[in-house]
C-alpha cells in the first residue's frame, strides 16, 4: 500500500476516534444529569402541572419538568389514567419503540471508541515497525557495500 494512503487512513482513524469520543463523552454527561424520581413523586409533578414534555417507552418514561431539570421513571404498564392526568395539564407526550437505556446502544458507546483507538494503535505499530525494517534494510545495504 502507498506511503500516501497509509497516513491519509491513519489521519481519518485519528479523526474517527476523537468524534466517538467526543460522542461517549457528550452522551455520558447528558444521562447523569437525569435523576431517578418515584412514580408517586411523577404523579405529583404532573398534578401541579410541573412537567412539561414526557418520553415514553414501554414501562420506562423520562421527561423534562418547568424548572428545565431531565427526570427518568418507572411507570406502570397500564397507563390509561396517567396519559388522561398528562393530556389534562398539556403535556407535550412522546413514545418511542425501544428504552432509551438500551444494552446495545451502551455497548455500541462503550466499544466503537475502543474499536476506533484498537485500529490507531494497529496503524501506529504497523508504521514503527515498517520505519525499523526500513532502517535495518538501509543499514545492512550500507554493510555489505563495505
Amino acid at each position: 500500500m502507498n506511503s500516501t494512503v497509509k497516513t491519509v487512513i491513519f489521519w481519518i482513524v485519528i479523526l474517527l476516534a476523537a468524534i466517538a469520543l467526543w460522542q461517549v463523552v457528550k452522551n455520558s454527561g447528558s444521562a447523569q444529569q437525569a435523576t431517578e424520581i418515584s412514580y408517586s413523586q411523577f404523579l405529583s409533578k404532573a398534578e401541579s402541572g410541573d412537567i412539561i414534555r414526557v418520553r415514553i417507552s414501554k414501562i420506562r418514561a423520562s421527561g423534562i419538568d418547568r424548572g428545565g431539570s431531565p427526570f427518568r421513571v418507572v411507570v406502570p404498564s397500564s397507563q390509561g389514567q396517567m396519559l388522561q392526568l398528562l393530556r389534562e395539564k398539556n403535556v407535550e407526550i412522546w413514545y418511542v419503540d425501544t428504552p432509551d437505556d438500551s444494552v446495545s446502544r451502551w455497548l455500541m458507546n462503550l466499544l466503537a471508541p475502543l474499536a476506533l483507538l484498537a485500529a490507531l494503535w494497529y496503524f501506529m505499530i504497523r508504521q514503527i515497525r515498517t520505519a525499523q525494517n526500513v532502517r535495518r534494510s538501509a543499514v545492512g545495504d550500507s554493510g555489505l557495500s563495505n
